[in-house]
């Protein structure tokens, strides 16, 4: 604790140091830039160039005056009052130049400009607009004999001016070299500060950062196996149950206890009790990914927190996997040791919602599979009972609900980005359930796939979607497509759903192009598949793959098979935003599709900004809550009458 105020000391030390040095080398940077701004702003050539012009006026009055000594009888009096006018204001020039004092100054510049006062105000009534005096003889005469002195002192003032100006110009360029090697002593200087700071600082934060991890390491973690210990195994096990909540997945928490390690302990003694520990905590990582969580509670218990869970077997296989690496002998200081494990299992939210309640069932269920003769993994029983006979009546149930004409199609609305009209809809499988009304896909979907059942209800599905496609185009759009979902077993197992469609299409009266079927990227890597893709061509059915970018991708496959749409997944559009990366992959795949010819179709749209940053991306279609929720087919219907309005349709589906 010493140590760490030590540390702040000097980082506050250190720090408010070079702020000051920093402030210190500003105001230099400040005061030397100003300096140099105004060196190289003061101009001297332009006080040159005004006595030359003063001296070049002078001659010109000179030799006008001259001329009308010569011929009285050409004199021209508004020609000579305009040389003395311009003459005039040669002088107010060179007078008003702020510059011209300074760089005049140890001249004769102020008793010249005095004598033109005088030489200016004495012959100003020879020249007046109004009512001037005549300009005889004598006074042409008195006028060239004033001149011609004032002649020779401009001449030599005109020298002197750029005499000065080329010392001026040797003193400026000396100034700037001066600032500017000055200002990058400057910079120089700031930057091996700069560096300096940096260096002290990130080399103070990894010595903090090294103490933290070791104070980490001690609070959180078993000191002998190395695993987390009771205080962060709770901890995480809270977090992945918030994750779980979030993403609605599972987890299951398995709590472990070592069979016979107290025999093993007594007899043999605590130090090779320990390396039995230590090796067994190593196995068990073995048999889990990285991102699971192995954590030792203490003696010989342990947990293992499985996330991210598809399916429940997957629990099963580890538990088993489990049992047969600590079954095996460990060699312990020179003898063999054999211990089994008895394992407890519990399902995250299948089972309990919150960290004690899952952790009281686990251990329950291990306490089970100890009663049942040890070596042995068991589940939390009522909720595995609870759930399978659930299964049991949802299958049973699925297996009428086709009969029954329990299943409906609701119908989301596809626009083309461009114009803001509904091209497309994709058609969504819906079952009410008599009892317990609108059932979740995500519900009985899996399970009619698990069962086959998802064969014979996908081709009522493209059937049905037929139906209403045909009568769609017949009443309200010609063109108009309906996309449908297909499972992967329809297009590998049913050799007979591709006949039943073209027999669909036949009996409705309805080209193949009126549908798309949409397929997952999975179907891709099936050999066989490449065969089916001819024949849904053949038949005229245009082929979608949703979700893209989630799965495999492949850019080998999108060149060796016919796709004639991309689908975007929402999972790119959620966070759409300028300079995001979402942004950046959806529109390197708009642009890569469209060079192959496919059209892409953006799913989850749900803000205006998304919809604008797409369609100016050159993406062909969107759809998503923005557009409208799932709907039946009589409230889609509406979406026709107004199509050349926003769709204002978001009826939950």
């Amino acid at each position: 604790m010493q140590s760490n105020k030590s540390v702040t000391y000097w980082l506050i030390l250190i720090s408010a140091s070079l702020l000051l040095v920093f402030s210190g080398v500003l105001y230099l940077q400040f005061h030397h830039s100003r300096v140099l701004s105004s060196t190289v702003q003061y101009s001297e050539s332009n006080v040159s160039w005004n006595i030359f012009q003063l001296q070049s006026e002078a001659l010109r009055f000179n030799n006008a005056i001259y001329t009308a000594v010569l011929d009285p009888s050409a004199m021209d009096m508004d020609y000579l009052r305009l040389r003395y006018d311009l003459f005039y204001s040669r002088v107010d020039t060179v007078r008003f130049n702020p510059a011209t004092d300074q760089l005049l100054k140890g001249t004769q510049y102020l008793s010249i400009v005095q004598r033109i006062d005088d030489f200016l105000l004495n012959n100003e009534p020879y020249f007046a607009q109004d009512d001037p005096q005549p300009l005889n003889q004598a006074a042409i005469n008195s006028i060239l004999q004033q001149l011609e002195p004032l002649q020779a002192s401009l001449n030599d003032l005109s020298l002197a001016s750029v005499h000065k100006s080329g010392l001026h110009a040797e003193n400026r360029a000396s100034e700037v070299q001066r600032q500017i090697a000055i200002s990058t002593g400057l910079i120089v200087f700031q930057l091996v500060l700069t560096l300096l700071f940096f260096y002290i600082v990130i080399r103070q934060v990894k010595q903090l950062q090294a103490s933290r991890e070791d104070l980490s390491q001690l609070a959180n973690y078993d000191p002998l196996t190395r695993l987390p210990n009771r205080r962060l195994f709770l901890d995480r096990l809270e977090q992945e149950i918030k994750k779980a909540h979030r993403t609605k997945d599972r987890l299951a928490l398995l709590f472990l206890d070592l069979d016979n390690f107290k025999d093993i302990n007594d007899t043999l003694g605590h130090e090779v009790g320990d390396l039995l520990l230590q090796e067994a905590a190593r196995r068990l990582g073995e048999c889990v990914r990285e991102s699971d969580t192995v954590a030792r509670l203490g003696g010989d218990e342990f947990t293992i927190i499985l996330s991210d869970l598809d399916d429940t077997q997957h629990v099963a296989g580890i538990s088993q996997a489990i049992l047969k690496t600590l079954s095996d002998p460990f060699e312990l200081d020179g003898r063999e040791g054999f211990v089994s494990a008895s394992i407890g299992i519990t399902f995250y939210p299948d089972d309990a919602d919150d960290v004690n309640a899952l952790l009281k069932n686990a251990d329950q269920a291990m306490y089970v599979s100890k009663e049942q003769g040890r070596n042995r993994f068991h589940y939390f029983t009522a909720s595995m009972q609870e759930a399978a006979q659930t299964k049991m009546h949802l299958i049973n149930d699925l297996r009428s609900a086709l009969a029954n004409e329990e299943f409906q199609l609701h119908y989301q609305p596809i626009i083309e980005l461009a114009t803001g009209t509904v091209q497309k809809a994709e058609a969504l499988l819906r079952w009410k359930h008599p009892l317990r009304g609108m059932i979740s896909p995500l519900e009985f979907i899996p399970v009619a796939e698990e069962t086959g059942l998802i064969i014979d209800i996908g081709n009522w599905v493209f059937h049905e979607a037929a139906r209403q496609t045909q009568r769609w185009r017949q009443q309200h759009q010609p063109g108009f497509q309906l996309s449908v979902n297909t499972s992967p077993l329809q297009l590998r197992a049913d050799t007979n759903s591709l006949e039943r469609w073209r027999r669909s299409l036949k009996s409705v009266g309805l080209p193949g192009n009126a549908l798309a079927i949409e397929i997952t990227e999975s179907l891709l890597m099936d050999a066989s598949f490449a065969k089916r893709l001819v024949a849904i061509h053949a038949m005229g059915v245009e082929v979608s793959l949703d979700d893209f970018g989630t799965g495999y991708s492949s850019m080998s496959y999108l060149k060796k098979f016919d796709i004639d749409y991309l689908k975007i997944d929402k999972s790119f559009v959620a966070n759409l935003r300028p300079g995001s990366s979402d942004l950046a992959i959806c529109e390197a795949v708009i642009v890569m599709a469209h060079k192959l010819g496919i059209m892409v179709i953006a799913e989850g749209i749900e803000t205006l900004e998304q919809q604008n940053l797409l369609r100016a991306m050159g993406c062909d279609f969107g759809q998503g809550y923005l557009f409208s929720h799932p709907v039946p087919a009589a409230i889609f219907e509406q979406l026709f009458e107004a199509r050349s309005k926003p769709l204002t349709v978001t009826g939950q589906g």
